[in-house]
């Protein structure tokens, strides 16, 4: 113990200088590296999910109305039937205008554009109207 004690007395005020400054510089490179993971981790929680399939016939579109057998998708009071043409707004402000073919237990949204097939997560999308 005594050996201990004589070689914290040899310490002088610049050793301890130095041990906080280190300390602090590891604390703070650790906090920004903390803060660059969370952001990234948010950013994947809230990113949008979009499923499509570009080519598709007949066969593709009933296999659809399978894998998504709710036929009518109640979103903010309104009520959309299978078959309507609908215009989604998600979140990230992209818009989809297409026929309603079924939502998914997974609140998966599919909907029917002109040339493709698209699945689009329910919590990530801001508005839904009727396609004119």
């Amino acid at each position: 113990m005594e050996r201990l004690m004589e070689g914290f007395s040899m310490l002088t005020w610049q050793h301890y200088l130095f041990a906080a400054a280190v300390a602090y510089v590891i604390t703070y490179i650790y906090r920004v590296f903390s803060r660059l993971l969370e952001r990234q981790k948010e950013r994947k929680k809230n990113g949008e999910k979009t499923y499509v399939i570009k080519t598709f016939d007949r066969q593709a579109v009933d296999r659809c109305k399978e894998l998504f057998p709710i036929d009518v998708l109640s979103f903010q009071g309104r009520e959309f039937k299978r078959g309507m043409q609908i215009r989604v707004t998600t979140i990230q402000k992209n818009i989809i205008i297409g026929e309603f073919i079924g939502l998914s237990q997974a609140n998966l949204v599919c909907i029917k554009t002109g040339n493709q097939i698209i699945a689009h997560q329910l919590e990530k999308i801001a508005d839904v109207t009727v396609a004119e």
